[in-house]
């Protein structure tokens, strides 16, 4: 086998995709998620190809377990739209609409998606989609106005408590603000129910002493393994060089029908007998409030 950095391997699974490979794209997500079982950027690749091949049960689970790390990961929001809106959960295609809206607000494609949805609900398209609180609350974050994001995010959770999305950002804040002992009870309570919720467990390694820092960095290391080339003074995963993480590349071939052993080990060679369990990130219970949607804001 040839050896490959992990995030070449993740461009080329990209490319598999995009050109229509999708069971070889599946197989190479399986093969590394059995070397790095909890890597993120695998997960969201192994959900895209399970919905372009409308395995729409496997594509959700995934998507779920995205959002148990990620919760606003703008591909699981759409993907899970998509799915929920096949299903029939008009509710449920709106919410999470909403949210990769909120994500990507300038994306024509998504504008006209939730458009069409609303349109499913109401019985006619809005001509423009108003501020959603939450889109208000990434305004205010990008243009430094913290106090201003608490306060809505405060207000927001009062009326949709599921938001994980909004607790996270909330954690970010109090931290920036210096108010470190909210930022860690926030993170403390996430960690609590989605332990494996990336920014918080990323967010008490800056706010705990090395010490007691060990299971947050421990459990950033298994999202990214780049995390372990992390230093005081390198604190992003993207500044580290791509080749500190090197493994070997499945060499595919479509697998023969009726194959008594698993794909990804037929195409090595290899006889290993029942094909092993990966070890999952947990899912998440379903975030999608069961109240009617708060209305949009204004400003």
């Amino acid at each position: 086998m040839s050896k490959i950095s992990l995030r070449g391997y993740i461009r080329d699974i990209e490319s598999l995709i995009k050109q229509n490979h999708i069971d070889e794209a599946i197989d190479h997500c399986k093969y590394i998620l059995k070397i790095f079982p909890k890597h993120i950027d695998t997960y969201r690749l192994l959900g895209q190809s399970y919905l372009e091949n409308q395995m729409y049960t496997e594509a959700k689970d995934i998507f779920n377990r995205v959002l148990n790390v990620i919760p606003d990961d703008f591909i699981s929001h759409y993907g899970l739209s998509i799915i929920n809106e096949d299903e029939g959960n008009l509710d449920a295609a709106i919410w999470h609409m909403e949210r990769a809206f909120e994500a990507q607000p300038s994306n024509a494609a998504i504008q006209t998606d939730l458009k069409r949805l609303y349109g499913r609900r109401d019985g006619v398209e809005p001509l423009k989609i108003r501020l959603s609180r939450g889109a208000l609350i990434r305004m205010y974050v990008r243009g430094e106005l913290y106090p201003q994001a608490v306060s809505e995010i405060e207000t927001a959770l009062s009326e949709d408590p599921l938001r994980l999305d909004l607790k996270v950002t909330l954690a970010k804040l109090y931290s920036i603000l210096g108010q470190h002992e909210k930022a860690k009870s926030i993170c403390n309570a996430i960690i609590e129910t989605t332990p494996y919720c990336y920014e918080p467990n990323k967010l008490m390694t800056e706010l705990v002493s090395e010490k007691e820092s060990g299971i947050y960095r421990e459990r950033l290391i298994e999202i990214d393994p780049y995390a372990n080339y992390l230093t005081q003074t390198i604190r992003d995963t993207s500044q580290i060089p791509e080749h500190a993480i090197m493994l070997e590349k499945l060499e595919w071939s479509p697998p023969e029908q009726e194959a008594s052993q698993p794909a990804w080990a037929v195409n090595i060679g290899a006889d290993v007998g029942p094909e092993p369990e990966i070890t999952w990130i947990s899912e998440p219970e379903e975030r999608v409030s069961s109240q009617a949607p708060p209305a949009a804001v204004t400003r």
